[in-house]
């Protein structure tokens, strides 16, 4: 069960890049995002270092050449990386750091979500259909 609290900025320049993700995030469970377009967004939205969003979610053509105060955030990823000498925006190191050189995509998405709100373990054993079956037969005796 995803963690409802969790806050998530999205930065992209495209308008339709940041909907595609936030959409992807939607399916999984996760709606307190905000979605910003410009790297001066984002520094706005996290010059507050005593309430950093929970994930940052930015395509690495906003951090290239910026100055001025990094954004903070628990988790990071960064997209489209194509080792441009990039660090991770941020003043502080984030506990996850992930770079993708491509645009994330449903499955990459979920995985790095699945590192920071790790799914609940499931409880007792699941038992395969076939396993059940196998074990009604009689065992012929030798």
């Amino acid at each position: 069960m995803p963690n409802k609290a969790l806050t998530i900025l999205i930065a992209d320049e495209q308008h339709l890049q940041r909907l595609h993700i936030e959409k992807m995030l939607n399916r999984l469970g996760y709606h307190r995002i905000v979605p910003v377009q410009t790297f001066e967004e984002v520094q706005l939205l996290t010059a507050i270092p005593a309430q950093p969003f929970d994930v940052l979610i930015i395509n690495a053509a906003l951090a290239v050449d910026t100055c001025g105060p990094q954004p903070q955030a628990h988790h990071v990823l960064i997209y489209d990386h194509l080792d441009l000498g990039l660090e991770a925006p941020g003043g502080t190191t984030p506990a996850v750091l992930v770079r993708l050189p491509g645009v994330p995509d449903n499955v990459s998405l979920e995985h790095f979500m699945d590192i920071i709100d790790p799914p609940a373990a499931t409880t007792g054993l699941r038992v395969l259909p076939w396993l059940r079956e196998l074990s009604r037969t009689a065992v012929p005796a030798a």
